[in-house]
């Protein structure tokens, strides 16, 4: 993992977390929407490190 990987998926955890404690909020369940949007957050994050990573070998 280099850091620009390491930094795509902090990206990703914090954008899905906010996201996610945002629609917590609507739904009126806070701590669903923070665990579901960390999990999405996450997915993000690896997902652009792939990106990254991928753009990086060429």
């Amino acid at each position: 993992m280099n850091k620009k990987q390491i930094t795509a998926i902090a990206i990703g955890v914090a954008l899905g977390t906010s996201i996610g404690t945002t629609v917590g909020a609507v739904i009126g369940n806070v701590a669903m929407g923070t665990v579901t949007g960390s999990f999405i957050g996450i997915c993000i994050g690896v997902i652009l490190s792939l990106i990254v990573f991928k753009n990086d070998a060429e």
